[in-house]
């Protein structure tokens, strides 16, 4: 999994450019993986499951404590006689270095935890930049489909309005009926809302790149690429495709670590029962001054070395009781985990089917937007002439915007099963 990120981090070698200048997907995604909030978030949570670490080693070293403290006594009583209650100043200062030698397994336990914490982490900020990866490249090639279909539904409304010109042309000689010059009209406004439906379609692309990349939406950019731009096989056949998923999608990874990390739980739980043994050393520091120079003061030091012993046999049965829930918890995690793998499978061969489909598709479509053209163009030529009808020239533009909307919705389709079928495979 870890040679997935490095292949992904290699994609986006190579400064970003300015903002204005044309990107290419390979800019976006640097972008994306360098400034995406969310992506800092998960490198954040990184540093703090290592802070983890640190803090469960922590607990097999030795703890200090130090101490210190002043009492002034003052007695009303001027026939007091006890020592202890004289009119005096105190002062203790001590200090305390425990060393933990066993806690149960506890300890042992909550270190192992704190490491697949991090681990776990380590995967959760790789699942969120494949995430990401994909997100960018399906706004990309979004943003690319608008602007073909723009482009396309332009076109579209300059050859109507070019009918338009010529159906009134033969209204007026009389060669044919108003009726035409009404279907071209429809069908010319069903264009114009197509092209600025495209046109909205653009700039929600454009946002939702925004937001990937973090950008602001005073910067400016354009993008250089095609949606005709080579796709490199996740895969060679299916099988391989559901082997390197499995081997490499960050899921699976996080979903084990959850189960490894419900069993030390459960240990951490267990050791709460048994035994707890430290051993501790101190000195005390201890000063009594009298009030009154007819008692003599005391100054002593003394060290002590004791070994502690601990043990909880018994809480209510509440340690039991926790005991058997994180068992329970571990294994539907257990279950959770092999329920994910089918998924993944799952997603795999949909994913692999609409790739295989999308590729299908496109010789096919290749085929009828060349026969659309050449059937336009001679309608074109044959109205021009006075052999066909206007209905024909429609007809021939109606077929020919669909053979172009259609080679751009497969050439889009290709590149969105590619990013999808990349991330259903764990990356590159």
């Amino acid at each position: 999994m870890k040679k997935t990120v490095v292949a992904l981090l290699v994609m986006t070698l190579g400064s970003s450019p300015l903002w204005g200048a044309s990107l290419t997907l390979r800019d976006c995604i640097a972008r994306g993986l360098a400034d995406n909030p969310n992506v800092k978030a998960y490198h954040i949570q990184i540093d703090e499951a290592k802070e983890g670490v640190r803090e469960a080693v922590g607990s097999f070293l030795p703890s200090v404590t130090l101490g210190y403290t002043y009492n002034n006594l003052y007695n009303a009583d001027k026939k007091e006689r006890d020592t202890d209650y004289l009119e005096q100043n105190n002062e203790t200062m001590s200090a305390r270095i425990s060393q933990p030698l066993f806690m149960g397994g506890g300890s042992v336990a909550g270190l192992k935890r704190a490491r697949q914490t991090e681990e776990y982490r380590r995967y959760e900020l790789q699942y969120a930049q494949l995430y990401l990866v994909r997100s960018i490249r399906t706004s990309f090639y979004d943003i690319l489909k608008a602007q073909e279909q723009s482009k396309k539904w332009q076109e579209s409304v300059k050859r109507l309005e070019n009918q338009q010109r010529i159906a009134n042309a033969w209204v007026a000689q009389r060669l044919a009926p108003r009726l035409r010059v009404l279907e071209v009209e429809v069908e010319l406004s069903n264009a114009r809302q197509n092209l600025i439906a495209a046109n909205t379609n653009l700039k929600v692309a454009q946002a939702n790149l925004r937001e990937s990349l973090s950008m602001g939406t005073s910067e400016s950019f354009s993008l250089n690429g095609k949606l005709e731009d080579p796709v490199k096989p996740a895969c060679s056949g299916v099988d391989s495709c559901i082997q390197k998923a499995l081997e490499r999608r960050a899921e699976l990874r996080m979903m084990g670590y959850n189960v490894d990390i419900s069993r030390e739980d459960a240990k951490i739980i267990a050791a709460r029962n048994l035994p707890q043994v430290s051993l501790d050393a101190a000195m005390v520091d201890y000063s009594r001054d009298y009030e009154k120079k007819l008692y003599n003061d005391e100054d002593r030091t003394y060290y002590t070395v004791s070994l502690n012993v601990t043990m909880r046999p018994f809480q209510g049965g509440r340690n039991i009781a926790a005991y058997r829930r994180q068992k329970a918890a571990t294994r539907r995690m257990e279950a959770g985990l092999q329920h994910q793998r089918e998924a993944i499978i799952t997603e795999v061969q949909t994913s692999f089917q609409k790739m295989e489909e999308s590729r299908a598709r496109l010789s096919v479509a290749t085929d009828t937007l060349r026969e659309a053209e050449e059937a336009y163009r001679v309608a074109q030529r044959s109205v021009e002439l006075g052999v066909n009808s206007l209905d024909d020239l429609l007809d021939a533009e109606l077929r020919l915007t669909r053979a172009e909307l259609s080679m751009i919705e497969t050439r889009h389709a290709i590149q969105i099963a590619a990013a999808h079928l990349d991330y259903a495979v764990g990356g590159m």
